[in-house]
């Protein structure tokens, strides 16, 4: 099960490698679409989660231990401050109202946007899964919502590029995490090896966090109430008092990626990370995102290096 994908030189490529992977799989074979159990969404007022941030102290980090048997790499990480939640359309756009700022996506006038198959044809055309589309930004993450944006306020904000979290994080007095800080956060005290489900599902495969549930991405079971982006606080907290970090949506850090110019380091998986392929949905996933890409499954959250 790979913890590691990239978007490669465009996102054209990097689907046509996953839907490659999952049909090589068996678990995404082509043939007729098979149908999907109908969403059972969860009332956006049963999500609870305050703003502010948790003081993550001093530690070491096993960066990238899997579970699987990778022993990951020991690094130091110096104390921190991390926002509790993903930074929200709400708070976003506060940062809008009081600066003006436009987003690339906005500049542009599309964002990447996931649009679910009715079938895997086997052709391995990328438009199958994401397309650009038109109008879409963070007011309007796949262009073509209805709904007011207040229903949205408490969502994760998306549809930002690397650029965009920057001018925010300017603006609101913090930063961008590093991946080690990012993985230092999400795994806590943790002292043993955890089995990679454990951190989306919990003991009787309940899911615990916003990931696909299915067969990616023509079966999506909504097993978890969420069939896209769910609030800020659907989920249970971690040890640490933070919520979806694993899940809901990719997150932004400050780290390279070696070899691949102009790409940072996103952490904590998606709803689009399923069991048959990805399976990011643990603190040593990651993936490789372009920095002037906005796409509807990106957002960020902040630290501080001091107390607030």
């Amino acid at each position: 099960m790979a913890s590691r994908r990239t978007w490669g030189t465009s996102p054209q490529l990097w689907i046509a490698a996953l839907l490659a992977g999952a049909i090589a799989s068996g678990l995404a074979a082509p043939g007729p679409a098979m149908s999907a159990r109908p969403p059972a969404a969860k009332a956006a007022s049963a999500c609870r989660s305050a703003d502010g941030l948790v003081h993550v102290p001093a530690g070491v980090v096993l960066l990238g231990e899997d579970g699987e048997g990778r022993p990951g790499r020991s690094v130091k990480v110096a104390e921190f401050w991390i926002e509790r939640h993903e930074v929200t359309n709400r708070q976003f756009a506060a940062f809008v109202a009081a600066t003006g700022y436009k987003t690339q996506a906005e500049r542009e006038g599309q964002g990447a946007v996931f649009v679910q198959p009715h079938a895997i044809d086997g052709s391995g055309d990328a438009g199958q899964w994401w397309q650009f589309a038109k109008g879409a930004s963070w007011r309007h993450p796949t262009g073509r919502e209805t709904a007011p944006p207040a229903t949205r306020a408490q969502m994760p904000v998306v549809q930002v590029s690397f650029e965009d979290a920057q001018a925010y994080a300017r603006w609101a007095g913090g930063r961008l995490p590093t991946e080690a800080e990012w993985e230092r956060a999400a795994r806590g005290d943790q002292a043993h090896p955890v089995d990679p489900g454990r951190w989306a599902y919990d003991a009787k495969g309940k899911p615990v966090a916003n990931t696909w549930q299915g067969v990616f991405p023509v079966v999506a079971q909504v097993e978890d109430g969420y069939p896209g982006l769910a609030p800020v606080g659907c989920f249970p907290a971690s040890p640490m008092g933070l919520h979806d970090m694993i899940g809901n949506a990719w997150e932004w850090t400050t780290t390279e990626v070696a070899g691949a110019a102009r790409n940072r380091t996103l952490k904590g998986g998606s709803f689009l990370c399923a069991f048959n392929y990805c399976a990011n949905f643990r603190p040593a996933g990651w993936q490789a995102q372009e920095e002037d890409l906005p796409t509807s499954h990106v957002g960020f959250r902040l630290v501080r290096d001091r107390a607030p």
